[in-house]
């Protein structure tokens, strides 16, 4: 969201990160209804959200992802949801034990 909203480039940005500095993945929904991508953590992932989430996974290794819903709060069902796509992506990239 703040690679979007300030123009750089987000892949860069998490090259820059060391791997033992991160502890834990935070996702949440946004708002991409104004000028500006606003953090509501209020919606499901967005798919270039998901995209970066795999390339963070790929280029740090698996850890804890949390994924963030504080409003307009969904069935579990669709959290549910959310937490098998992320699973998913830790699969594909070999990130958890078969």
């Amino acid at each position: 969201m703040n690679a979007v909203n300030f123009g750089f480039d987000a892949e860069r940005y998490l090259n820059a990160i060391p791997a033992n500095a991160v502890a834990e993945i935070h996702l949440a929904g946004h708002d991409a209804s104004g000028p500006r991508l606003i953090d509501t953590h209020g919606a499901r992932v967005a798919p270039p959200v998901w995209g970066l989430y795999r390339y963070a996974v790929e280029r740090f290794g698996p850890r804890p992802t949390l994924i963030e819903w504080d409003t307009d709060i969904p069935p579990f069902s669709v959290l549910e949801e959310e937490a098998a796509i992320a699973t998913t992506f830790l699969e594909a990239c070999d990130a958890l034990a078969a």
